[in-house]
Parts: C-alpha cells; sequence; structure tokens
C-alpha cells in the first residue's frame, strides 16, 4: 500500500482518513442505521395512527354535530307544532267566547223584548182601568141617576173595545 501511495503521490494521513471514513460507514450502516430506520418508520407509524385517531375523531364530531343539527331542527318542528296548535285552540276558544257571547246577547235581548211586552200590557191594562173609571164618573155625570149598573157595563166594554182596536 506504501507503494500505491507513493505513486499517487499521495498523504498517508488522508488515506487513514479515507479508510476511517469507509469504516465508520460500514459500522454506522451495520449498526447504528437499523436503529434510526426502525425510530424512524416508528415515528412514521406513530403520525400515521395520530392522523387516522383525528380523521376519526372528525368524522365522530361531524356526525355529532349533524345529530345535533337534526335534533335542533326536530325540536324547531315540535315548536312550531306546539305554536300552530295553540294557535288553532286559540281560535276555537276565541270561536266559542264570541259564540257564548252572542247567545248571552240574544238571550238578554229576548228577556228584554219580554219585559218590555210585560210592562206594555201592565201599562195598557192599567190604561183600561183608569179610561173605564173616567168613563164610568162622564157618563155618571152625563146620564146621573138614570143608568143602572147593566148600562154601564155595556158601555165599559164597548169602551175597552174600541180603546183595544187603537194603536199604541
Amino acid at each position: 500500500m506504501d507503494a500505491i501511495v507513493q505513486v499517487l503521490n499521495l498523504n498517508t494521513t488522508l488515506v487513514a482518513q479515507v479508510f476511517n471514513f469507509i469504516m465508520l460507514l460500514i459500522f454506522l450502516r451495520v449498526v447504528v442505521y437499523p436503529h434510526i430506520v426502525r425510530i424512524l418508520e416508528n415515528r412514521q407509524e406513530f403520525i400515521a395512527n395520530n392522523v387516522a385517531a383525528a380523521e376519526e375523531d372528525r368524522k365522530q364530531a361531524e356526525a355529532l354535530r349533524q345529530q345535533y343539527l337534526d335534533e335542533l331542527q326536530k325540536a324547531k318542528n315540535e315548536a312550531q307544532s306546539i305554536i300552530q296548535k295553540a294557535g288553532k285552540v286559540a281560535e276555537e276558544q276565541a270561536h266559542e267566547i264570541i259564540e257564548a257571547a252572542k247567545a248571552e246577547s240574544n238571550r238578554i235581548k229576548e228577556s228584554a223584548l219580554q219585559d218590555i211586552n210585560r210592562e206594555k200590557e201592565k201599562a195598557v191594562a192599567e190604561l183600561r182601568d183608569q179610561v173605564a173609571t173616567l168613563s164610568i164618573l162622564v157618563a155618571g155625570k152625563i146620564v146621573s141617576e138614570k143608568m143602572t149598573a147593566d148600562i154601564q157595563r155595556s158601555m165599559i166594554d164597548e169602551f175597552i173595545k174600541e180603546a183595544g182596536d187603537l194603536p199604541c
């Protein structure tokens, strides 16, 4: 080897360094490199698992989000249904109240009309009595003592009949 070194005019230190470098590369290749490759593969597998777990978590989160959105929409629909039912019930109650008020007003109106008719009949009867009394007094003065009870009664009936035909 010394001959090669002298022929090529190489420095022995340089040759020793190249030899040491090659030995180091072989040592690294045999001893260290497999461990480094295994560590890198483990790291790559760990990262891939983390990415897969993150993707799975994202899918679960999206599924939960969709489930919450569905439940929220269902709750909104139920609320809308309840509001519509309440509106219908309120309309029905309002209609029932209006019908009851109409029935009550009709009953009050009928009662008032009946009261008016009774009072009218009562007033007409009182008026007839007063007219009959006045008629008897007037007739008594006119006829004086010559009038009998039968004549008086027939005159009263005739007067009441004529008074009854008059519009009141």
